[in-house]
């Protein structure tokens, strides 16, 4: 008998009632699934019964005519002939959505351990959040079969009826010591090329990985993986093969790569005129070529390369939804190259992976008056500043395919010998007559100061004026020694070494011809290097901004890699160093290789073209010196130094006057009126008049600037 002594006699208990027990029935209930057999339907016939998505704000069933070039990629899931599947396209192509409703079919027709990585933890949380949860929720044949614990609808797990939804990210514990029947990688060419626990002990790609965690279930086991391209061509001479009509560019890892391994398969049209079959692709795309590039875009027609019809945008759904009946649609290779056959054909090309690349002409959600006007805005960009980022993007993210870089066999290569074939008649110190304005940019080496002195004229027109180094520390540097023992400057260790550099600012180049001279509208100099250069360098400036030179002098760093998404950035660093405090003083970034592309196409102007980069006559007996300019070589990953070269401060400078120029505006002048620090003649802001007997300068032309306003540190934070 039950006492409870701590009761108080007369009052009565209120307990809360226990929980009710499980029954048998219900637990029966839950595991029915599992025994079901497998519904016997394709992924989008599930997603047309069972999914809803959004458009235009509105939940509906899933249609698979929006995307009909979807349709073959998501039901190949189901196919026992492949073990994996690759998608290659644009952006914004319906490749998200259709990896979706792959994921959710085993919810309704097949329960089985599902895993969906995305390329790292924030973006596969974004990606649950504003994508997978909300078709779940909104779906609700998939929404009941949901779990309603508290951890049954995380992002890294959705326990289903009978199953489990995994959703990971590229790591070696996410695709080790578990099964799934069908792995789905999304963003694939955004995911590390390797993984492995060790960086010395990769263990292989994240498609080989989870290849081996889909071999429990034999031939029932399926990766796919979908991405738009990210990584460059690897063989800039590549051409297709006739054989190989289908084949992409080969790259070095990624979507492409696992593209060229499968079946190669590319969407086809049929013709409204002829009835061939033709790919659409943006070179199929004409327009007219005399209008600038968004009225260019509003004249692009498809072109049929059969019979020359023409196809207007508007007839791209029907033409989309007709291949998908059956008038057109995906074409594979063949084994012997012989033909293109379609998926199921015997003749295909024999491979594990089933593949398919789609041309952004044909993605749904792409104009092509905007795929005109996007290409023709980053081909002037190319021409004028010899930068290669935009149209690579264009390429990677618009129509879906990896940038092939163009190799003119023709032009010139940029050798010591072209250097000196197209030097220019020049006097040392002396800028030509048509500049308008001077950058003087410092490197820092262990022992020296090497400077360059480089002018500017109209439309980024440059010529190297002079170029030394400094190599003895100032009379008042410690342990400078004396006579014949004069130590060399120490950058790294001495901050009182940098004043050598005080009288840059002040130093006025005489213009040809001219009886005025232009000082510098920016000095420049490199604050990396050994231990204490950036140090040292910080204090330097501070010292200049107190001689009010500070509007003039800029310390600067670079950073590599063809991705970087400015060309130059002035700003104080967010953070700083080994767990430093961030430094206090602005800097100007520059993405050098994307600037190292400018200088080598300005370089190889020097025979003809818009804004070339030239060098002077007396460079032509200092080998050593033009040695410089063609010490580095480009590769896929960016700019290196060439096997056995030693110095390239040469490049160096020049790319640091090059973003001291556009730093100051060269981008963005119009020379029909340009600003007073670029016009031509002693009315420039910079311009000195200069003594007719010594050439030296005179009173400045006009009176000094004010210095600049200074503000309070804590205003600016």
């Amino acid at each position: 008998m039950l006492e409870n002594r701590d009761h108080a006699l007369g009052q009565i208990m209120d307990l809360p009632p226990l929980p009710p027990h499980t029954k048998a029935g219900e637990v029966l209930a839950d595991c029915l699934p599992i025994l079901d057999a497998p519904s016997r339907i394709t992924p989008i016939e599930c997603a047309q019964q069972n999914v809803r998505v959004e458009a235009r704000g509105v939940w509906q069933n899933y249609d698979p005519d929006v995307t009909p070039y979807m349709v073959e990629p998501a039901n190949t899931i189901q196919s026992r002939l492949y073990k994996g599947g690759a998608f290659v396209g644009p952006s914004q192509s319906g490749k998200t959505m259709a990896l979706i409703t792959t994921a959710l079919h085993p919810v309704i027709c097949d329960p089985s351990p599902t895993l969906v990585m995305h390329m790292d933890r924030p973006s596969r949380d974004r990606w649950v959040e504003e994508s997978l949860n909300p078709v779940i929720h909104n779906s609700p044949e998939v929404y009941k079969r949901l779990g309603k614990g508290r951890d049954d609808d995380t992002f890294s797990r959705k326990r289903f009826l009978g199953m489990r939804l995994m959703l990971g990210y590229p790591t070696p514990q996410w695709l080790s010591s578990a099964k799934y029947k069908l792995v789905a990688l999304t963003d694939y060419d955004h995911f590390p090329p390797e993984l492995g626990v060790r960086k010395d002990a990769p263990e292989g790609s994240s498609f080989d990985m989870a290849k081996q965690r889909v071999k429990t279930f034999l031939s029932r086991g399926f990766v796919f993986a979908e991405s738009t391209p990210a990584w460059p061509v690897t063989d800039e001479e590549w051409e297709a093969a006739e054989q190989h009509p289908h084949e992409l560019p080969p790259v070095k890892h990624g979507i492409v790569l696992l593209y060229n391994e499968g079946t190669r398969g590319r969407w086809y049209w049929e013709c409204r005129d002829c009835q061939e079959l033709y790919e659409p692709t943006v070179e199929r795309l004409e327009y007219d070529k005399t209008l600038p590039p968004i009225a260019a875009g509003e004249t692009a027609v498809m072109v049929c390369p059969h019979c020359g019809g023409y196809v207007g945008p508007q007839h791209k759904t029907e033409l989309n939804r007709a291949a998908l009946a059956g008038r057109g649609g995906w074409l594979h290779e063949t084994e012997d190259g012989s033909g293109l056959v379609p998926l199921n054909d015997s003749r295909i090309r024999g491979s594990e992976i089933a593949s398919w690349a789609l041309n952004g002409a044909a993605a749904t959600f792409a104009k092509w008056s905007e795929l005109i006007s996007r290409r023709l805005v980053a081909e002037n960009a190319l021409a004028r500043l010899g930068d290669e980022v935009a149209l690579a993007r264009y390429y990677y993210t618009d129509v879906g395919v990896p940038y092939h870089r163009k190799v003119d066999k023709k032009e010139g290569e940029l050798t010591v010998q072209f250097l000196k074939d197209n030097l220019r008649e020049a006097e040392r110190g002396v800028a030509p007559s048509w500049t308008r304005f001077i950058v003087i940019t410092v490197d820092v080496q262990g022992s020296y100061f090497p400077v360059q002195i480089t002018a500017f004229g109209e439309e980024g027109k440059a010529q190297v004026v002079d170029r030394f180094d400094l190599t003895q520390p100032p009379v008042d540097a410690p342990n400078r020694g004396s006579g014949d023992e004069i130590r060399r400057l120490e950058p790294a260790r001495y901050s009182e070494d940098w004043k050598v550099l005080d009288g840059l600012a002040q130093k006025v180049v005489p213009i040809e011809g001219e009886d005025y001279g232009l000082k510098p509208v920016h000095c420049i100099v490199d604050f990396h290097g050994e231990p204490g250069v950036s140090d040292n360098a910080e204090k330097f400036l501070k010292r200049r901004r107190k001689e009010d030179e500070g509007h003039i002098w800029r310390v600067s760093r670079g950073e590599g890699k063809f991705k970087v998404p400015f060309r130059i950035k002035y700003a104080e660093p967010e953070r700083g160093s080994g767990g430093k405090a961030a430094r206090s003083i602005r800097i100007l970034t520059m993405a050098t290789d994307r600037l190292k592309d400018t200088l080598a196409v300005s370089l190889k102007r020097a025979t003809g073209g818009a804004g070339p980069f030239l060098l002077p006559s007396w460079m032509r007996e200092n080998t050593a010196l033009l040695q410089e300019f063609v010490a580095e070589q480009r590769t896929s990953d960016g700019w290196e130094k060439k096997p056995g070269q030693v110095r390239n401060e040469a490049i160096d400078l020049s790319v640091q006057a090059r973003a001291g120029a556009e730093h100051k505006g060269l981008l963005r002048i119009d020379w029909s009126a340009p600003p007073e620090w670029a016009l031509g003649g002693i009315q420039n802001e910079f311009a000195v008049a200069l003594s007719v007997d010594e050439g030296e300068a005179a009173e400045p032309a006009r009176e000094k600037e004010p210095p600049a306003q200074q503000f309070v540190s804590f205003l600016r934070r």
